[in-house]
C-alpha cells in the first residue's frame, strides 16, 4: 500500500465516527478541527490549497496564518471540511482514487441537471447534493 493511501485509510480511520454519523461530525466541528487536518485533507483529495480554502471560504493566506498561529478552525470551515471529507471517502469508494473522482466532479452530471459537481462543492447544500448523485450512482440508480 502506497503512503497516500495509507495517509487516506488513516484520515477516513480517524474520523470515522465523524464521517458516519452527522451529530458526531456538528459535534467535532464545534470544537474546530487542527489545521493539519486541511494538510491531510489536500493530499487524500488531490486537490490544491487554493481549491480546498475556497470550498471553507477561507483564503490561502488565512490558512497559512492559521498554521503559523497554531489557529484550530473554525467550526463553520470544520465541518464544511469534515462533510468534503465524507464526500471524497464515499467518491473513492466508487471511482477507485482521487484522481478518479476528481475527474468525474468535474464534468457535467446528468443527474445534477447537467450542473459540474466540484461546482457545488463551496456550499454545504452543494455537497449534499453531490453526496445524493454519488449515491444514485453507487446503487445504480442514474437519472
Amino acid at each position: 500500500m502506497s503512503l497516500v493511501a495509507n495517509s487516506k485509510t488513516s484520515l477516513f480511520r480517524q474520523y470515522e465516527k465523524e464521517l458516519s454519523n452527522p451529530i458526531a461530525m456538528v459535534m467535532r466541528a464545534a470544537e474546530g478541527l487542527a489545521i493539519s487536518v486541511f494538510d491531510e485533507i489536500m493530499r487524500v483529495s488531490a486537490l490544491n490549497k487554493n481549491q480546498l480554502a475556497a470550498f471553507i471560504d477561507a483564503t490561502p493566506k488565512t490558512i497559512d496564518n492559521y498554521r503559523l498561529r497554531r489557529h484550530k478552525l473554525g467550526r463553520i470551515e470544520s465541518e464544511q471540511l469534515l462533510q468534503l471529507m465524507a464526500l471524497y471517502k464515499k467518491g473513492q469508494e466508487i471511482f477507485g482514487n482521487s484522481e478518479s473522482f476528481n475527474q468525474w466532479l468535474k464534468q457535467p452530471a446528468t443527474g445534477l441537471g447537467g450542473i459540474v459537481p466540484f461546482d457545488l462543492l463551496y456550499t454545504q447544500g452543494g455537497i449534499n447534493l453531490v453526496m445524493e448523485e454519488l449515491l444514485r450512482i453507487e446503487y445504480g440508480a442514474l437519472a
